[in-house]
């Protein structure tokens, strides 16, 4: 006598879309974690004159453009779901980027920093990705002390970098760099994610 009985089977469907999710998680992780590293090491090999001055500029360039893709990658995950504040605060963020790329261009050109456009770049970027963080955390959508990951990025220049450009008038460059360590631990965080997704199951016969 045969038994009917129900089981679990993974719909091509739905295994294609974690697959798809899941290699999006791949490369967002990977870039922000590149992202993180390139700022890091522009920051701690940045100089007032010299070749040391020309590469960090070509590296914070660089940086900006994989931080850029990671913001995008996050854009089409969106850990935020559906809310319209989590998804203008990574618009918001993405055109703090180009402001930073656009500045580092004229800087390679012209050779002078003194511009708005990388100031106008951090305080972007600082505002959009501490609500960010706040809409991440809200939702819970991670678990795990990286879920902070996102708020990390945006209170570090609060904490930081702001508090020491407003007492001594001039940027650290140490405090800049260190900037990158939290973009890089929103890419763990993104790969993290990535391997606790698993593929959907449905009822079948």
């Amino acid at each position: 006598m045969m038994r009917s009985m129900t089981h679990t089977t993974a719909s091509p469907t739905a295994v294609a879309t974690s697959t798809a999710a899941n290699s999006t998680a791949t490369r967002t992780g990977a870039a922000w974690i590149a992202g993180g590293a390139a700022w890091l090491v522009a920051g701690l090999l940045h100089a007032d004159n010299g070749w040391r001055l020309d590469t960090a500029a070509l590296l914070w360039f660089g940086a900006d453009l994989l931080i850029a893709a990671g913001i995008v990658g996050l854009l089409i995950l969106r850990p935020h779901g559906q809310s319209g504040i989590g998804t203008a605060a990574l618009v918001v963020a993405l055109a703090a980027r180009v402001a930073f790329a656009v500045g580092e261009i004229v800087y390679i050109i012209e050779g002078n920093d003194e511009g708005p456009l990388i100031p106008l770049g951090a305080l972007l970027t600082a505002v959009a990705m501490t609500a960010y963080g706040i809409v991440v955390l809200r939702r819970h959508r991670t678990g795990g002390p990286h879920r902070w990951a996102f708020l990390l990025m945006g209170i570090y220049p609060f904490i930081a970098m702001f508090p020491v450009l407003a007492i001594t008038g001039e940027p650290s460059s140490v405090l800049i760099a260190g900037w990158g360590l939290p973009a890089a631990f929103i890419g763990f965080a993104t790969l993290s994610r990535r391997m606790q997704t698993q593929p959907v199951r449905i009822l079948g016969a």
